[in-house]
């Protein structure tokens, strides 16, 4: 029976190098004929093919192969890349200024030296192809196979895309027109459960592993009408309210992703919404801006009990998180490795701050669950404890809100997080979060000093909200 089979891959072998078929199809065919002798066989098909050179060259079958490991999560690829690499999604409304936004983005982060890659839309390539489609007169099933094979071709356009970039020989910004959790806005939540549940994708695959970032820039239906049209894209076919409430579904679907920002129509002039929106991925990436913000607030709460009490109409996503400080070297300032997730599905950070010309400056890259384990067991700082979280995320008025709970450190404060380029005076606490006082200056609620192990929470702040509660 061995034989049998042995001459009946070399058979289907010989068949497949006539067609040039791609090694994918090589290896379904001879799995498929030979499903006792399983991953045995598709080693000895792989095998058979690196001796045919002239077929395909090796470091392409590798290559291949490390990207077919996981298509949702890139973190062992990129980690293993020469030049830094990173994935930015620019989403938002109908008519909001993704395309100038783009070429601006593409224009001066190519003159600061970054080799710039942008991924086309696949909705819009589909639509100016002449598929056109209404998903709300498809039936259940065709928008759910619709869907998904829209989100597939998404995903193997940013995969093809991240595969050029590890060709690059200089740091790649890969910037994406839409990411795959935009479909969740055009959709019911039935059927994007189903999409979830047909594919077995998950939220935190979707939106947190496949880019490092996400900024929506809001349509100019909500605060600047008088520039709304669908002139200037094809594929737009919505109202003024249909933009809106569109726009407000979009915001949704990222609520929860680490790097979520929104750039919003509240300033004057378009000119000045671009540059918001360039000063935000300039910060992200590393590089000096000085018109971004960032707030730290100490919530009146009782200690480790704190949960946000939202109104109804405003979505909240919430995780756990696992923060660990490595041993820094050199100038860092603080370099640590966090783990973010729930219900079994996490994503894996490596984080490193240091401080330029007066400017906080953060590096940030995804790594692999493999990578996260040996840095926390051959780099983890011992005089520092693991500091565990739990984090709450929400939109109000179109600002991007966190809530950390310390779990495990004297006095479990939580702090209200606001990352903004927004003015200082612009700024609005939500009203349902009852908050004692700014912290953003006051290294007591700093991580690194919160991470030692002989911290002591202040016991006038104890007090303070002891009182707070008690009236």
């Amino acid at each position: 029976m061995k034989l049998d089979a042995r001459l009946k891959e070399e058979e289907i072998l010989k068949q497949n190098l006539k067609k040039k078929i791609s090694i994918d199809e090589i290896d379904e065919q001879v799995v498929s004929d030979n499903n006792n002798n399983g991953q045995e066989e598709i080693h000895k098909a792989e095998g058979f093919l690196r001796s045919n050179s002239s077929f395909v060259e090796m470091n392409q079958n590798n290559l291949h192969r490390r990207m077919k490991d996981d298509s949702l999560d890139h973190s062992k690829v990129l980690s293993d890349s020469k030049h830094p690499i990173t994935r930015i999604c620019l989403t938002g409304g109908p008519c909001a200024g993704k395309t100038t936004a783009l070429a601006t983005l593409s224009t001066v982060l190519s003159q600061l030296g970054f080799k710039v890659l942008q991924v086309p839309e696949a909705a819009t390539l589909l639509m100016k192809g002449g598929a056109m489609i209404e998903t709300r007169k498809l039936t259940f099933a065709d928008a759910v196979r619709f869907q998904i094979n829209v989100m597939k071709m998404q995903m193997s356009l940013e995969d093809i895309f991240i595969e050029i970039a590890l060709n690059q020989d200089q740091p790649t910004i890969i910037i994406c027109d839409r990411g795959v959790m935009d479909g969740s806005a055009y959709t019911t939540e039935n059927i994007w459960q189903a999409i979830l549940d047909e594919t077995g994708w998950s939220t935190i695959q979707l939106r947190d592993r496949r880019y490092e970032a996400v900024i929506h820039l809001v349509t100019c239906a909500d605060g600047a009408q008088e520039f709304y049209t669908s002139a200037n894209n094809e594929a737009r076919y919505e109202s003024i309210d249909e933009a809106m409430e569109l726009d407000k579904k979009l915001i949704n679907a990222w609520v929860g992703h680490p790097h979520f920002s929104i750039i919003d129509n509240r300033e004057a002039g378009f000119q000045n919404k671009i540059d918001r929106c360039l000063d935000t991925v300039l910060k992200f990436i590393g590089l000096p801006t000085p018109t971004s913000f960032h707030k730290k607030f100490l919530i009146i709460a009782r200690p480790g009990e704190y949960e946000v009490n939202l109104p109804r109409n405003v979505k909240k996503e919430f995780f756990q998180i696992e923060e660990t400080f490595l041993m820094a070297t050199g100038d860092q300032v603080e370099n640590f490795i966090r783990k973010v997730g729930k219900n079994d599905s996490f994503n894996y950070n490596h984080e490193i701050r240091f401080y330029q010309n007066n400017e906080r400056i953060l590096k940030k890259r995804q790594i692999s669950a493999r990578e996260f384990i040996e840095l926390f067991e051959q780099q983890r700082d011992p005089a520092m404890r693991q500091l565990k979280k739990f984090r709450q995320c929400f939109i109000y008025e179109q600002q991007y809100f966190m809530v950390d709970t310390f779990c495990n450190v004297d006095g479990s404060p939580s702090l209200l997080r606001i990352e903004t380029t927004k003015q200082e005076k612009e700024i609005k606490i939500p009203p349902f979060v009852k908050v004692l006082k700014e912290v953003t200056e006051d290294n007591s609620y700093a991580s690194s000093t919160m991470a030692k192990q002989n911290y002591k929470m202040p016991e006038a702040d104890k007090k303070a909200i002891f009182s707070a509660l008690s009236s």
